[in-house]
């Protein structure tokens, strides 16, 4: 028995010893896999997570009891609160008593017990900030409550400015708050600034959770989405992976994908409606330098909010000894000042055609935009009329004249005959370089008349004062054309490298060159036409910055730039012309082009507004895409009549055939034979039921039902747009299927 049990602790002590050597031996395998957990644990690039180093809401002690607020400012509108423990604001409407605020009330958060997003809910501002030192790019984000930062307060009339040191970063900034009007003004200076060498300034997202809407309020928020997007409140949603950031005035870097883009933010404007209240966001300093943000219930917090980001610096790709590409963070910081103006709506003004008419308002008084159109003038016929291009060949490139001048000149003439009142003509690929070959030689083709057939078309277009713009792009290059260095009038980008796509055929020209020998190239030598102007492609529809060494740009130089080409063309015209919208194109345009009619398509997007429409119409003339490419056309026709489009075809004397094997293939139906008759119809229909309402502003835009919309003009003119197969009644007005109809103020249809 004795000898048994000796033997069994004998064997229970040597397996005791094998365990224990085999864990041992094992332990520094476990520590490595408890290392690659933590590794795979870390933030892969560009992701924003919160910072490890980040103390949780307890520790910060943020969703502790806080102060009352204190009144700081009024006016007749608006009174402005402060509350000195966490500089959260509220701003409270005279006119009902409605009160927006900063912080979210913490009975309201639906956050499932995460406190992260509690706090974040809770602060003042989002900030985004990245290490240099790190081999690749890795962004962290942060917010008040988290970082609990130093806060020195200084008074202001009719506000207060906040200085903000957050000790941990090294990073500090002032942020002040100024009544003014039926606003509040929220304004980052950009020299208050200041960062350590360890921690650099990415973004920062003032006022993140103002007036944050819960899943069971009644509203929408407004985001410019293409020509505006509106996203409804809902209690049943998903959970969203993404919420839509855009870049004002479209994406920060120059991409070659010309395939499936988003559509540009072309206003910097953001808005929210809840229930018999709203505010619209207008960023009006730096907005060359921010993102439009809105995020809905369902990304990460059960909560609806609008709100700008205010960018400092931007990733670029940087080339690794070993030749891979990484992302790394810009060296310096853009010193720009950010203001962001905050316009209150409440009752029946509390709507997205309210906040269309302010913003109309304030480019009418503040940003130098006149009116182009005049009272009581007919409805253009828009006419685009392709005149040139060039098809390669293995010698030399053929160039094919699809509308000669003169051959303009007669199809003007034959429209004036059909009917057609005024024309709004624009002559794409008029140069001896022909349609989209850039630079295009700026002068005019001989092939299609030369010099002097173009002059006898621009004395007919004025003496039967119709518009004619000859369309060029100073922005784009093509590798093989004349006129440019591809190494020293092209875009530079952060890496300094020239930008370009993957073959080196195509590059992007430095604004700042472009303008400095735009008066001598372009404008001198046709001082003598009867042109109304330039019209300039892709600067109202793409936005960069430029390293270029002998002109360095950012994306607000490089506008201003484009913006000084323009008001050249007026100077020496009287007008000038922008394919694409962007607001810094508007103060200058006597037309635009490319306007779009939908937005991006997001999962959250309910509807698709004329928020630009609403807010230009009856100022500028514009246009979309040519009736003559429409898919589907008698809808989109009737989208045209809704947002106030002007008819408009893409034409050519020739048929469309010869463009086949050509840069240009798209317009695959042109010929003005084949489309006039149509053109002439639509415009006279157009013509004769909206010239009334042509040169007046939108004063309202609502959806009646389903596929059932209605605009009201500034006199009470109703147009009524009926999308659905059958016949609806709206006040007892009837409106045929997919049609529309037109109701006097106080008369009948």
């Amino acid at each position: 028995m004795k000898t048994r049990l000796a033997k069994r602790w004998i064997y229970y002590l040597t397996v005791s010893v094998i365990i224990a050597a085999l864990v041992l031996l094992a332990l520094p395998s476990v520590q490595k896999a408890m290392e690659r957990a933590k590794e795979e644990m870390r933030p892969n690039k560009n992701q924003v997570v919160e910072s490890e180093q980040m103390p949780t809401p307890e520790e910060s002690g943020q969703l502790q009891k806080p102060t009352n607020f204190e009144k700081i400012a009024e006016n007749d509108r608006l009174e402005l609160l402060f509350r000195s423990s966490d500089s959260a604001i509220a701003v409270i409407d005279k006119s009902n008593g409605y009160r927006w605020e900063s912080a979210v009330p913490l009975q309201d958060v639906e956050t499932d017990g995460n406190e992260l997003w509690t706090a974040s809910s809770q602060s003042i501002f989002h900030l985004t900030y990245t290490d240099p030192h790190l081999p690749a790019l890795e962004t962290q984000e942060t917010n008040f409550a988290l970082e609990q930062p130093k806060m020195t307060t200084t008074s202001l009339e009719n506000g207060i400015s906040v200085r903000y040191e957050l000790p941990r970063l090294k990073i500090s900034f002032d942020m002040s708050f100024q009544l003014k009007g039926n606003a509040l003004e929220v304004t980052v200076p950009g020299q208050s600034i200041q960062e350590g060498e360890d921690n650099w300034l990415m973004s920062v997202a003032p006022l993140p959770f103002f007036g944050a809407a819960s899943d069971h309020d009644k509203g929408y928020a407004v985001y410019p989405d293409g020509p505006g997007a509106l996203s409804y409140f809902k209690t049943n949603h998903p959970n969203y992976l993404n919420p839509y950031r855009a870049s004002v005035y479209g994406a920060d870097t120059i991409t070659f994908n010309f395939f499936g883009r988003e559509q540009n933010a072309m206003l910097p404007i953001f808005g929210l409606k809840v229930g018999d209240n709203s505010f619209m966001g207008i960023i009006t300093q730096g907005e060359y330098d921010a993102n439009i943000l809105y995020s809905p219930s369902g990304y990460l917090i059960n909560l609806n909010r609008v709100s700008s980001e205010l960018v400092y610096r931007r990733e670029y790709e940087a080339v690794k000894k070993d030749g891979n590409l990484t992302k790394k963070p810009e060296k310096d910081l853009i010193r720009e000042d950010h203001t962001i103006r905050y316009v209150f709506f409440s009752g029946k003004e509390a709507d997205y055609s309210h906040m269309a008419t302010a913003y109309r308002e304030y480019l009418l008084d503040e940003q130098g935009v006149v009116p182009k159109v005049k009272k009581g003038e007919a409805v253009p016929f828009g006419l685009d009329l392709l005149m040139g291009i060039k098809k390669d060949q293995i010698l030399i490139d053929h160039f094919i004249q699809n509308t000669t001048y003169s051959e303009a000149q007669d199809m003007m003439e034959d429209l004036s005959q059909r009917g057609v009142q005024s024309i709004s003509a624009n002559l794409l690929g008029w140069t001896g370089e022909g349609y989209m070959s850039y630079p295009s030689g700026y002068k005019p083709s001989r092939k299609l008349g030369g010099t002097s057939g173009l002059a006898k078309l621009s004395e007919y277009a004025k003496e039967k004062n119709y518009q004619l713009f000859l369309q060029d792009n100073y922005v784009e290059a093509w590798k093989g054309n004349d006129g440019f260095s591809s190494r020293k009038d092209v875009v530079v980008g952060a890496n300094h490298f020239v930008v370009t796509d993957r073959y080196s055929e195509l590059f992007y020209l430095n604004a700042g060159k472009q303008n400095a020998h735009f008066q001598k190239k372009v404008l001198n030598p046709l001082r003598k036409l009867h042109i109304t102007g330039i019209n300039f492609d892709g600067i109202g529809s793409q936005l960069y910055y430029d390293y270029n060494d002998d002109y360095p740009l950012k994306r607000g130089g490089t506008a201003k730039q484009w913006m000084e080409m323009m008001e050249k063309s007026v100077l020496q015209f009287g007008g000038a012309a922008s394919v694409g919208g962007n607001g810094y194109s508007l103060k200058h345009s006597s037309r635009l082009f490319g306007i779009p009619m939908e937005d991006s398509g997001f999962f959250f997007t309910d509807e698709t507004i004329p928020f630009y429409q609403m807010a230009l119409h009856g100022i500028i003339p514009y246009s979309g895409d040519p009736q003559n490419l429409f898919y589907d056309p008698q809808l989109q026709y009737l989208k045209m009549v809704e947002y106030g489009y002007m008819p408009y075809y893409q034409l050519t004397m020739n048929h469309s055939e010869d463009l086949k094997d050509t840069i240009y293939s798209d317009l695959f139906s042109s010929a003005y034979s084949n489309w006039v008759d149509q053109a002439v119809q639509y415009y006279k229909e157009m013509n004769d039921k909206l010239r009334p309402v042509w040169s007046q502003t939108m004063k309202e835009h609502r959806k009646l039902q389903d596929d059932v919309y209605e605009v009201v003009y500034e006199d009470g003119t109703r147009v009524i747009v009926n999308y659905t197969p059958g016949e609806v009644t709206v006040d007892h007005h009837v409106v045929p299927e997919k049609n529309f109809i037109v109701v006097p103020k106080g008369g009948s249809a």
